[in-house]
C-alpha cells in the first residue's frame, strides 16, 4: 500500500513538472542566440578552473545580461566586487542591473559610491540622470509575499512505534491496528506577506506574517493550522560583508481545530562573508511556549516552558552551480514536568546543484541526539529517555519563471530510542508549487 502511494506520488510529481514545463518551453526557447549561449558555457568553464580571473567574470556577466539572465550577471559582478571593491566600472554596470530587476535602493547606493570618486563630467551627468529616475521609483516601503500549494504522502504519520508495542510502567504492551502505522495523505497551503521599511545607513525594518493549513485524508486529529508573525531590524556594515539582525516573533498552532500551542520569543543573527566563496552565520533564538489541553488530552500543558537554541552554519560556493552548507545546533527545552525537559545536539549538511534550464537538485542529511532529564514513571520508571534521529531528503525542482517554482521532495526519517514507544520510521513524499509576488 505504501509502495503504491509512493509510486503514485512520483508519477504526480513528474506530471506536475512536465505540465509546467510545456507551458513555458516555447517562450524560453525563442530569441536565444546560440553563439552567446556557447560563449557563456565556455566562460563558465573558465571561471570554474580560475574563479579569480576578473576578465572571464566580467565577460560572463555581460553575456548573461544580453541573454536576459540578470541574476546570473548580478552574481558575477558581486563576486568581482568582493574580490576588489574598487572596480568602479563594475559598480556602474551592477547598478544598472539592480535597477532593471527592481533593487532600486541597491542601485542608488552604488551610483552614489561611484559619484563620490569624482569621475569624468559625462559619467556624473549619466549618474545624475539615473539617480533622478530612481528617486521617482524608490519607496521606503516594499511589499512581497508567496503562496504555496502542495500534497504530501506519509507512510507513518502517527509516528507509530516500530515494535508494534508500547511501554506502560516498563511493561511492553502490544497496540491495535488503530495505533500502528497507517499511510495517509495531506493537502497543505501556506501564504506569507512581507513588508520592508528602509532606513538610513543600510538598515531596514522587516515584518513577515504567515498562515499554514494542512488537512489529512484520514488522520483528522493531525490537521494543523499555524499563524505566525515576525518583525525586526536588520543592517549591514564593513561594505556589506557583515550583516546582522534581531527579530521578535509570536505564533499560534491549532491541532484538530483546537488551540494547541501559543509561543513568543526572539532571535538574533550575524552573517559574515569570509571570502568570495564562504559565508558564516551565528544565531541565537529564545522561545516561551504555552501548550493547551484538548478535549481528549489533559497532559499537553506538562510541556509548558521555554526553549533556547544556538546555531552556527557555513555556506560554501564550490562553483557558481554547486553550494554546500553545514550547520551545527544546540537546543535546550525546559518544561513544567522534568521528563519533557531535554537537551539536544544536531549536525546537518546540504548540497545544492544548479542545472541548465533553471533545474536544481538538493540533498540533505541531518543527525540529532536528544537526552531527556528524568523518567516518565507511567511509561518506564527505570529508564531515562534518549533519542537518536537521522533524516535524509532528496529534492528536485525548477524555477519555471522568476516567480513560479515547482518542487518534489522525498524524505526518510528514522528515530531510535531506548524506550520502544518513541522509535519509529516515516517516509514522506511532497510535491509543491510556490508563487512569489
Amino acid at each position: 500500500m505504501v509502495g503504491f502511494k509512493l509510486f503514485r506520488f512520483v508519477c504526480c510529481g513528474l506530471g506536475l513538472f512536465l505540465a509546467s514545463m510545456q507551458a513555458v518551453q516555447a517562450e524560453q526557447s525563442e530569441n536565444i542566440d546560440p553563439n552567446l549561449e556557447s560563449e557563456m558555457n565556455r566562460l563558465f568553464e573558465e571561471i570554474s578552473r580560475s574563479p579569480d580571473n576578473l576578465d572571464s567574470n566580467y565577460r560572463y556577466a555581460q553575456v548573461a545580461a544580453k541573454l536576459g539572465q540578470y541574476y546570473k550577471s548580478i552574481a558575477a559582478y558581486e563576486r568581482m566586487l568582493i574580490q576588489n571593491p574598487n572596480l568602479h566600472r563594475v559598480k556602474l554596470d551592477l547598478a544598472v542591473l539592480y535597477a532593471q530587476v527592481g533593487s532600486n535602493q541597491a542601485a542608488r547606493k552604488l551610483f552614489l559610491e561611484v559619484k563620490e570618486t569624482n569621475p569624468p563630467a559625462q559619467v556624473v551627468a549619466n549618474i545624475d540622470e539615473f539617480l533622478l529616475k530612481l528617486g521617482q521609483k524608490i519607496s521606503r516601503h516594499k511589499f512581497g509575499g508567496s503562496v504555496t500549494l502542495g500534497y504530501t504522502s506519509d507512510s507513518n504519520p502517527n509516528a507509530a512505534p516500530n515494535s508494534g508495542a508500547v511501554d506502560v510502567f516498563g511493561v511492553g504492551i502490544p497496540v491495535d491496528d488503530s495505533v500502528t502505522d497507517n499511510a495517509d495523505d495531506q493537502k497543505f497551503a501556506q501564504a506569507t506577506l512581507s513588508h520592508r521599511y528602509s532606513l538610513e545607513n543600510n538598515k531596514s525594518i522587516n515584518t513577515t506574517a504567515s498562515f499554514y493549513k494542512s488537512v489529512q485524508d484520514n488522520a483528522r486529529a493531525l490537521n494543523t493550522t499555524v499563524y505566525s508573525l515576525k518583525t525586526g531590524i536588520s543592517g549591514q556594515a564593513n561594505k556589506g560583508r557583515l550583516r546582522y539582525g534581531a527579530n521578535a516573533n509570536c505564533s499560534r498552532v491549532n491541532l484538530a481545530e483546537h488551540e494547541y500551542l501559543n509561543s513568543h520569543g526572539y532571535d538574533v543573527f550575524v552573517d559574515y562573508i569570509l571570502s568570495r566563496k564562504h559565508k558564516i552565520r551565528a544565531s541565537h533564538a529564545h522561545e516561551k511556549r504555552n501548550f493547551k489541553n484538548s478535549p481528549t488530552v489533559t497532559t499537553y500543558d506538562d510541556r509548558d516552558g521555554r526553549a533556547n537554541e544556538q546555531k552556527i552554519s557555513l555556506t560554501s560556493l564550490i562553483t557558481p552551480k554547486d553550494i554546500v552548507n553545514v550547520n551545527v545546533g544546540f537546543r535546550r527545552e525546559h518544561a513544567a514536568v522534568d521528563y519533557y525537559t531535554n537537551r539536544s545536539r544536531s549536525v546537518a549538511a546540504s548540497y545544492t546543484k544548479m542545472f541548465d534550464k533553471d533545474w536544481y537538485l538538493n540533498v540533505n542529511h541531518g543527525y540529532k541526539r536528544t537526552n531527556y532529564k528524568d523518567v516518565d514513571t507511567f511509561v518506564n520508571p527505570f529508564v531515562v529517555r534518549k533519542d537518536t534521529e537521522r533524516t535524509t531528503s532528496i529534492g528536485i525542482g525548477r524555477n519555471i519563471t522568476s516567480q513560479l517554482t515547482c518542487g518534489f521532495v522525498y524524505q526518510d526519517k528514522k528515530i531510535k530510542s531506548n524506550i520502544q514507544n518513541y522509535s519509529y520510521e516515516n517516509q514522506r513524499v511532497t510535491a509543491s508549487m510556490t508563487f512569489r509576488f
